[in-house]
Formats: C-alpha cells, sequence, structure tokens
C-alpha cells in the first residue's frame, strides 16, 4: 500500500527540527536588532554634537542645557544633554564642555541592551557601561 501523506512521526520531528532552530536563532535576531538600535542613537548623538559645535564656533560657548532644544526624540532611548564647566555666574553660551547621555527607556526591549547608557563628550570621547559598544 503506497502512503500519500506525512505520518506524524515524520511531522513531529519537522516540527522539533523547526523550533530547535528557532530557539537559536531568536535570541541572536533579538541582538541584532538591540545593536541597530544602538547604531540609530549614536548617530542621532553624533548629529547633536555637531550641532553644538556649530553653536560653540559661533557663540564662543556651549549652551545651557534649558536653552538647548535640538534634542530629537527616540523611541527606545532617552537623550540628555548637560553643559559642564559653567563659570559661577556666567552668561549663557560660556559652558567649555558637555556631555551627552543615551539612556535605554524602561519597559523597552532595548533596556536590557549590555551596553547600558552612552555617553560622548566634548572632545570626542565615547563612554559605555559595556565593552565593544561604540
Amino acid at each position: 500500500m503506497v502512503s500519500k501523506g506525512f505520518s506524524l512521526t515524520e511531522l513531529l520531528v519537522a516540527a522539533a527540527i523547526v523550533a530547535i532552530l528557532g530557539s537559536v536563532a531568536y535570541p541572536s535576531y533579538l541582538e541584532s536588532l538591540q545593536e541597530g538600535r544602538r547604531t540609530q542613537v549614536q548617530q542621532e548623538m553624533l548629529q547633536v554634537a555637531i550641532i553644538l559645535e556649530r553653536t560653540y564656533s559661533r557663540n564662543g560657548g556651549y549652551p545651557d542645557s534649558d536653552e538647548f532644544t535640538a534634542l530629537p526624540t527616540l523611541d527606545m532611548y532617552t537623550l540628555k544633554y548637560e553643559h559642564l564647566n559653567k563659570p559661577a555666574g556666567g552668561a549663557n553660551y560660556t559652558s567649555r564642555s558637555y556631555l551627552l547621555t543615551a539612556t535605554p527607556k524602561t519597559g523597552t526591549a532595548q533596556h536590557s541592551d549590555p551596553c547600558g547608557e552612552l555617553t560622548l563628550n566634548h572632545i570626542g570621547t565615547q563612554g559605555a557601561q559595556g565593552d565593544d559598544c561604540w
């Protein structure tokens, strides 16, 4: 007698193989998504740094934190700008350094990123909690 279909055993074996391949591939896929989002926020930080450097060259200093409104709104990260080393009683644009910080938002898929917070300062020093993140 010739069978024209698959046996239940063959179907279960095929399903098990697909499940094993999926369990191996899915974490790698999630890691790839995190890396892509991290690259996106790094590009945003570099764009903000370009704006800040342009402001510095025009005004002789970096703007106060409350005066700087060029920060983009991102889905997975919160971007923060801090001006540093401002002289006491100094006017706006007297700060000589800054720090940009990108923090993964709580409750998003990026929150479990091993790199954690990403930082960029006025001399281009990049930092992260994990290794090999920039």
